[in-house]
């Protein structure tokens, strides 16, 4: 089987399996519903969080149809992912295990899969760094830090239905687009995997969020974004390792933008939740306007995505037209880091003009 019919047996498995979540609900969900109560949460309704195991039955069904050399190295992935996969689902049921924990597994991931495959960060076009890169030890450390970051970074902007899932497939797709120009029918085969077991669970979390990814999925999800952005590049020379770091800049830029907000709030911990995410403002200002202006309130949630994804989608614009142009993807990045910024500034200052005007109402009333 080739092309096509990898995305469209992912994504029936997916779908089917989500499906079935959905309608069992009743009996699983005194563990995996996730309320509406929490700093961070702007959903109304309890909803089940076990998205991650459509993701997965996607994922293992079409793992058996791909050719063999195919299936050594997404089997090696999957096995690797299995701490990223497992902490997530255990906070996904148990709601216990924090941040820091879930960090760890992720990087522990990461460093198995570079130890297992011998896949790393060997150079990134970067003076100064790509001297660094020249010893092993420190490319596998970097590579390990580079997937937890990344598989942390897709759960932050998991807030609202579709965000993190949609993203993750623009991403990919810029990915298995390079992978087809390359001629690397095996990240290619991966892509449309991924693709279609993300797009299963998605059609039952967007725009009704009927079912959400959980950690399990988010962090599943970033791992594999991690690993191709390392693998593609490491596979096909004539790309730059930067492709990754462009194709991926919404994610971890809103990471470091929420610790750096984090750390400047005292008292605060760099992990702590809080209603500072730009896709927090986007649902409260912008999303809330135009959802209001096509008379479906009820569309601020899915809306807010709508729109976000828009910095995925110029991200991965950028990637595929020139993916071996070091200093192309580099003014990429600058690119994508500047317009994530203008927006976040317009929609704080609009948040906190109408918190503004809010209190002023209050204390006349």
């Amino acid at each position: 089987m080739y092309g096509l019919e990898y995305l469209s047996v992912a994504f029936s498995a997916s779908f089917l399996f989500a499906w079935l979540i959905v309608l069992t609900k009743d009996f699983h969900g005194s563990l995996t519903l996730d309320g509406s109560h929490g700093v961070q949460k702007i959903h109304s309704a309890p909803t089940p969080r076990i998205g991650g195991l459509a993701l997965l039955a996607g994922a293992i069904v079409t793992g058996f149809l791909l050719d063999p050399s195919s299936q050594s190295l997404w089997w090696t992935i999957c096995l690797c992912a299995i701490p990223a996969f497992g902490s997530g689902a255990i906070e996904d049921v148990t709601k216990k295990v924090s941040a820091k924990w879930r960090l760890i597994a992720t990087v522990v991931a990461g460093l198995i899969f570079s130890l297992v495959t011998g896949y790393r960060i060997d150079h990134a076009d970067i003076p100064g760094l790509d001297y660094l890169l020249t010893f092993p030890a420190f490319g596998i450390a970097l590579s390990a830090i580079a997937i937890g970051g990344i598989a942390n970074s897709l759960n932050i902007i998991d807030g609202v239905n579709g965000l993190a899932s949609g993203t993750a497939i623009i991403v990919f797709s810029a990915f298995g687009v390079l992978a087809a120009q390359s001629g690397d029918t095996t990240v290619f085969a991966i892509c449309l995997l991924m693709i279609g077991s993300i797009a299963g669970f998605f059609v039952l979390n967007f725009p009704s969020g009927r079912l959400f990814y959980g950690d399990a999925g988010a962090y599943s999800t970033g791992f594999v974004l991690a690993v191709i952005g390392i693998v593609l590049p490491a596979r096909n020379p004539e790309y730059s390792p930067l492709i990754a770091v462009l194709a991926l800049a919404y994610p971890w830029i809103e990471t470091l933008v929420s610790i750096r907000r984090r750390l400047k709030r005292e008292g605060t911990h760099p992990g702590a939740a809080d209603r500072l995410h730009l896709h927090s403002l986007v649902y409260r200002s912008r999303a809330r306007s135009l959802a209001k202006s096509i008379g479906r309130p009820q569309m601020r949630n899915p809306l807010t995505s709508v729109l976000l994804w828009s910095l995925s989608l110029v991200a991965a614009t950028i990637t595929v037209l020139e993916p071996g142009s070091p200093g192309f993807l580099g003014a990429g990045v600058g690119v994508v880091f500047i317009l994530y910024l203008l927006v976040y500034r317009r929609v704080a200052l609009l948040s906190k003009l109408r918190r503004s005007l809010s209190t002023q109402v209050k204390k006349r009333i």
